[in-house]
């Protein structure tokens, strides 16, 4: 890798219903919004809304299939913006620039967006990684 900044490839992902509930059913978040629709249309959203970690782990799974075998994802953290939907793409997106050596390995920071299918924001994070 150089040590300018580069592209990660984008990767897509398109949550489903039965994806987000199982989700919330392995992760014991029982919060309605995430596995009834009445529910989450009562609180003011489209659909019921894919979790914060959920997208956490579609960050992972983004940075992680640029990685490979190469290195390992030291550090992750993200903000959510605007809620997600199933059925709707969601675009995974970031940059990483070289931060130097640490401890006879290469460091990136990887700056990481999750955008909807109306090009908007959904998350942005962070992640540090070694390879």
């Amino acid at each position: 890798m150089e040590s300018s900044a580069q592209q990660i490839p984008e990767i897509q992902v398109i949550p489903t219903a039965a994806q987000i509930f199982m989700f919330s059913a392995i992760t014991w978040n029982r919060h309605h919004i995430h596995f009834n629709k009445d529910a989450a249309l009562a609180e003011g959203h489209a659909d019921v809304v894919v979790q914060r970690a959920l997208l956490g782990n579609f960050m992972a799974r983004h940075v992680g299939s640029w990685l490979g075998n190469r290195g390992h994802i030291q550090r992750l953290s993200w903000k959510v913006q605007k809620s997600a939907t199933p059925g709707n793409p969601l675009r995974c997106t970031g940059t990483a620039v070289d931060a130097g050596e640490a401890g006879g390995r290469r460091q990136f920071l990887c700056a990481l967006t999750i955008i909807d299918h109306t090009d908007a924001a959904v998350a942005s994070g962070e992640a540090t990684v070694v390879i």
